[in-house]
């Protein structure tokens, strides 16, 4: 706040306007701002209650996008606020704090431990408050958000979520919910045998590929026609593996497949670093699962394509799709 009280003070017992009364200026400054108003030079560049109003943050300031701190012409789902430039990401977050108005965080250690700052960074306070903010806006939708997420995975699983609810309990609604908390589909950056080339010698060379993710039920056997009785369906009391089905379709089992880079370029060789990407992804689908999977149901995780070992070659000898314990997905990490 300026250091001027509000002109309401002068109407107070003079008890109300010692030196120790800051507090009663400032907040008075509040019903003048609302009842016969004041520049908003006044409050320091904070935005009066009619900008705010004007600027339609009311309503935006409860929906993940914040399309008010945003230029209208954009067209991105949710403008990024965490993955913006330093300077873009500061600009922002200082025009929300000129709605806001939250002081920086201070650090009560300070005063105790030799090389602590008193108080964070100019920004350290609306960054703090957004990601709170955003925590208690997901509650209302039924989510709780994981807080080593930044803040624009915070909004955009917010936006969607109530979108994904609808499909709750569908391989497609499955397959939704995992990308978007996974972030999938996923880059991972193996190896890829380069042939000698102008004399040159052969050599592995980097190369990206995409780890994707697909939902389904298994499809099993329809039930037949048969024009003679030895071949007509027979009603079993209970259901077995490889047994013809009425539905078309096990609605009780969700297969859940991991497809490698190599499906689609056969050249792409993972590394040790890969293996151990894909090993902390198939436990994350297993714990995600477990969670948001429908009552009596059971889920499989696959991983395709299966290892093929490969002949004695030049190439394989400089980087080989099926060396245990180094880049598939069977045994231990190998020692350095």
């Amino acid at each position: 706040m300026s250091k001027q009280p509000s002109s309401y003070q002068r109407y107070l017992p003079a008890i109300y306007s010692g030196k120790d009364s800051a507090f009663v200026g400032d907040y008075l400054k509040i019903f003048e701002k609302l009842l016969t108003g004041i520049g908003d030079g006044t409050l320091d560049g904070r935005r009066g209650i009619q900008e705010l109003l004007n600027a339609d943050v009311a309503g935006n300031l409860f929906y993940p996008r914040l399309s008010f701190l945003f230029d209208p012409a954009s067209t991105d789902f949710i403008p990024p606020i965490s993955a913006a430039k330093p300077n873009q990401q500061q600009a922002i977050l200082a025009n929300l704090d000129s709605y806001i108005g939250v002081p920086p965080v201070t650090n009560p250690l300070a005063a105790y431990v030799a090389g602590q700052p008193a108080a964070g960074s100019t920004q350290s306070g609306i960054e703090a408050w957004l990601n709170s903010f955003l925590n208690w806006l997901g509650g209302w939708v039924d989510l709780t958000l994981d807080n080593s997420w930044n803040i624009d995975k915070k909004r955009m699983v917010t936006a969607q979520i109530l979108a994904l609810y609808r499909l709750r309990g569908t391989p497609q609604g499955l397959g939704f919910m995992l990308d978007l908390l996974l972030d999938l589909p996923m880059t991972i950056q193996g190896v890829q045998y380069q042939m000698p080339v102008d004399g040159f010698p052969a050599k592995a060379v980097p190369v990206k590929g995409p780890v994707t993710l697909t939902v389904s039920n298994p499809v099993p056997p329809c039930i037949r026609v048969a024009g003679q009785a030895q071949g007509a369906f027979i009603l079993q009391e209970r259901y077995h593996a490889g047994s013809q089905v009425v539905s078309g379709y096990f609605p009780w089992l969700f297969n859940v497949q991991i497809t490698l880079p190599n499906a689609l370029n056969s050249g792409f060789v993972l590394t040790s670093q890969n293996t151990q990407q894909i090993l902390r992804l198939q436990q994350q689908l297993q714990q995600l699962l477990a969670a948001i999977k429908p009552a009596a149901s059971r889920f499989t995780i696959t991983i395709f394509p299966s290892m093929q070992l490969q002949a004695v070659t030049p190439e394989t000898q400089i980087c080989n799709a099926a060396t245990l314990g180094i880049n598939t997905l069977l045994g231990l990490q190998g020692k350095k």
